[in-house]
């Protein structure tokens, strides 16, 4: 019976433990070291906000083309140039994957 309890108790522990990270595959918003990293082949180094990752361009009031994150939270275009329209989608944060 005691066999039976400790048996029980090492799946508990084993199984509430959190899942690691999924691995970076390009997708919008993961970490990147350079273009080739990305499906948009666009890595972005958002030096303010401390991340690099991947992202699209934008037209700045249009949101559109900034999908979520993977946790589900909006990125939004933001102004990359004091001229003219350009943007890059810019989400809160990067996915939660590791490179």
């Amino acid at each position: 019976m005691r066999m039976s309890i400790t048996a029980l108790l090492v799946l508990v522990v084993a199984c509430t433990g959190d899942a690691p990270p999924r691995t970076c595959d390009g997708t919008l918003y993961d970490a990147c070291s350079d273009e080739h990293d990305c499906v948009s082949n666009n890595c972005h180094n958002f030096m303010m906000q401390q991340f690099q990752v991947c992202s699209t361009t934008c037209t700045v009031g249009d949101d559109s083309p900034c999908l979520t994150t993977s946790d589900g939270k909006k990125a939004t275009c933001v102004a990359i140039s004091t001229t003219g329209n350009a943007g890059i989608c810019t989400p809160p944060a990067a996915n939660d994957c590791k490179h």
